[in-house]
């Protein structure tokens, strides 16, 4: 009867055993495929992949139209919200901080004009736009003066939308044009083609130019981005803390150094990325959060691979631990044997 139930209790440790094992190997090339599908290069073009991707059933297709709706009203209610730029700068609480940080940015650019002016000629840039006229001067503008800079700014930005405009002044350059139409010789005809060849030229390196950088309207897309995301009172934080921000970097010589070597543009992207990454952590922490603190994503891929690596280890610990019992029943079972022989 003893004979029985050890084998029997045998057989279940070797099918234990074997399941445990065949569970690991399972896991271990499971592990291995996700890890491959995650971390292989995508060799397969954007244009093959549409290739193969089966059609999309939209006959009984029911559009999301609400959701349209809704973030049409959420972006005009945040464009409504947002305050013109002319009476930001002309706000006696943020006008010293606004002329505070233009002062830093355009002194630090343009410190060394001879070399700042051939550091932007090789990055194909044109520098910083003149300061604006709301910040000129001690004197707060007046409403009128402010209400005009708004009216002249809108003017710019609508003139290439303005149809009649365009057609006139199209009138103006033919009238001009057939006014002015002589028989020329053929020294005039070629002496008139190099000064329209010089011209284009001229032109077209000037196209290629990038846009010189307007500091007010930088600063104030940033401020304005950084209230939307952080509710009321940011704004007026982010510009008064601007100017500290810009002294200390300014101040360390060996990053005004290296931030000499940019052109405009990119000194300016820097700092005020850098400052608005110092601003949202600042928020965090006014929130409770720890923006140090490193947050595991549970619900992501390392997580998963983890807890195959840990499931794996453990059923080796098991399978070992099989093993041993095994070999110590074994042991168990013969030195009883021998006992009962003697």
């Amino acid at each position: 009867m003893f004979t029985v139930f050890r084998r029997i209790e045998d057989l279940m440790v070797f099918l234990v055993r074997i399941v445990l094992l065949a569970f690991m190997v399972f896991a271990l090339v499971g592990m291995g495929i996700w890890a491959w599908d995650h971390f292989k290069p995508k060799k397969q073009e954007a244009g093959m992949a549409s290739v193969t991707q089966a059609p999309l059933d939209w006959k009984d297709a029911k559009l999301d139209l609400k959701f349209m709706e809704e973030e049409t009203g959420r972006d005009l209610n945040s464009m409504s919200t947002q305050v013109p730029i002319e009476k930001r700068l002309a706000d006696p609480e943020l006008r010293p901080s606004f002329q505070k940080a233009d002062g830093l940015l355009r002194g630090f650019i343009y410190k060394d004009t001879a070399a700042r002016k051939r550091i932007e000629k090789e990055n194909s840039s044109q520098g910083l736009e003149p300061i604006h006229p709301l910040l000129k001067g001690d004197a707060v503008p007046s409403a009128d003066e402010v209400a005009r800079q708004i009216k002249m700014r809108e003017a710019r930005e609508n003139s290439c939308c303005d149809k009649e405009a365009a057609d006139a002044a199209a009138a103006a350059v033919d009238a001009a044009w057939t006014a002015r139409r002589i028989n020329l010789t053929r020294e005039d005809m070629m002496a008139r083609a190099a000064v329209e060849a010089a011209t284009d030229a001229a032109a077209d390196e000037e196209e290629m130019l990038s846009s010189p950088v307007n500091l007010a309207s930088e600063i104030n897309d940033r401020a304005q981005m950084a209230e939307m995301e952080h509710g009321e009172g940011s704004y007026a934080a982010y510009i008064k803390g601007l100017p500290d921000g810009l002294q200390l970097v300014l101040a360390n010589e060996k990053l005004s150094t290296k931030l000499q070597q940019q052109s405009a543009a990119q000194i300016v992207s820097t700092l005020l990325t850098n400052y608005t990454m110092a601003f949202d952590r600042t928020a965090q922490t006014l929130r409770g959060e720890d923006p140090d603190a490193q947050k595991w994503d549970f619900g992501g891929i390392e997580t998963a691979f983890l807890t195959m690596l840990v499931s794996c280890l453990v059923m080796v610990v098991m399978v070992l631990v099989m093993i041993r019992m095994e070999r110590h029943m074994s042991q168990m079972s013969q030195q009883a044997g021998r006992d009962h022989k003697s």
